[in-house]
């Protein structure tokens, strides 16, 4: 799992910094930097819902190979909890980086 959030972590740096990397000699306008990082989030949001998503699914797998053991349904309980709360702040976030980009873009 470390080796996975380590690479997700990696690719989301390299995405972000050759979004905002520019070879202009002026430096860019707000139009511009709101526009790169509308973008930005535009190619994370759905990646991180499908992230959530697969979780749920295996949150319900684990649930159902559990056969009853207090464990195996305890695990599985608190990642159907923290994948539906990734949902519901995904949810959220994009609403509010909505209502952000609309004000501050005109």
């Amino acid at each position: 799992m470390k080796k996975v959030l380590n690479a997700l972590t990696t690719i989301i740096v390299f995405l972000f910094t050759v979004g905002l990397v520019h070879a202009q000699s002026a430096p860019p306008r707000f139009e511009e930097l709101g526009g790169s990082l509308d973008a930005f989030f535009d190619m994370i949001l759905p990646i991180g819902g499908l992230v959530a998503t697969g979780m749920v699914v295996y949150g319900g797998y684990i649930w159902l190979i559990s056969a009853g053991d207090s464990a195996k349904t305890n695990q599985a309980r608190g990642t159907l909890t923290w994948a539906i709360g990734g949902l519901i702040f995904l949810f959220i976030f994009s609403w509010v980086l909505k209502l952000v980009f609309d004000f501050l873009g005109g």
